[in-house]
């Protein structure tokens, strides 16, 4: 089954993505990455230091910014203002960052933090990021909170959708995480890709078959990053997102 969030044409299995594709194919700049520099930071997003519009992402949903630990001050690891998606949603919602086109860095380098609000260290909710060209090709990356070869997927994307079931590791892959309700604070993932279109998927804590390793070169300009809110009974939560690209 081909899971798709939309197309230039909104040709969409789902109707409530017609109303969140213009957000993601309008406003991409296209620049080369000069192949003698250094890895340079492309951008380095703190929720906890402004509102969506003034750090330059757009979101679409019930996305929000928020300190879950704001009314509770004895939580430990609480890890203050973050973006979240939340628990209960009746439908998806995107977060999105477009920057100036990279035309297959030599290095490529992603890192976020992300975690739950609610709920047990085991359970199936996941958190999903994208990264695309201006046209909605690329990758997404999916990891889950479990111990299991599903615990983390990736699949390529071509205009904003891909096939379920995605990729999932080769070999099980520990990605339990306790909430942040419950003092698991959030955990910091990191996606690579060098040249040659090998990429690594990794997360602090994990255990067992990672990093999760995979090579392909359908894409290889990236100008977004698309965080993707399922609907999901527990608050989905993100911060300190950072791009960086060079030699």
């Amino acid at each position: 089954m081909r899971r798709t969030l939309g197309s230039r044409s909104n040709a969409i299995l789902s109707p409530h993505f017609a109303a969140l594709l213009p957000l993601l194919v309008v406003g991409i700049a296209t620049v080369s990455v000069p192949r003698t520099a250094k890895a340079d930071e492309v951008f380095n997003t703190d929720f906890s230091k402004g509102t969506f519009d003034t750090l330059g992402w757009t979101a679409k949903g019930d996305w929000s910014i928020v300190d879950l630990g704001a009314d509770h001050p004895d939580i430990a690891n609480n890890p203050g203002p973050v973006a979240k998606f939340p628990a209960h949603s009746k439908k998806a919602g995107l977060l999105s960052k477009t920057f100036p086109t990279l035309n297959n860095p030599a290095n490529l380098k992603l890192t976020f933090d992300g975690g739950y609000g609610w709920g047990k260290a085991t359970q199936s909710q996941a958190l999903e990021i994208m990264l695309l060209d201006a046209d909605g090709n690329g990758y997404v990356f999916d990891v889950h909170r479990y111990n299991a070869t599903w615990g983390v997927q990736y699949a390529v994307v071509s205009q904003y959708g891909y096939n379920n079931p995605l990729t999932w590791a080769p070999a099980p892959v520990d990605t339990s995480q306790k909430a942040v309700m419950d003092g698991g604070g959030l955990r910091t993932f990191t996606i690579t890709r060098d040249g040659q279109g090998n990429f690594t998927f990794d997360g602090d804590g994990w255990t067992g078959a990672n990093p999760v390793k995979f090579q392909d070169t359908t894409t290889t300009s990236f100008s977004q990053v698309v965080l993707y809110g399922t609907p999901n009974i527990d608050d989905l939560l993100y911060n300190k997102i950072k791009l960086e690209a060079g030699k």
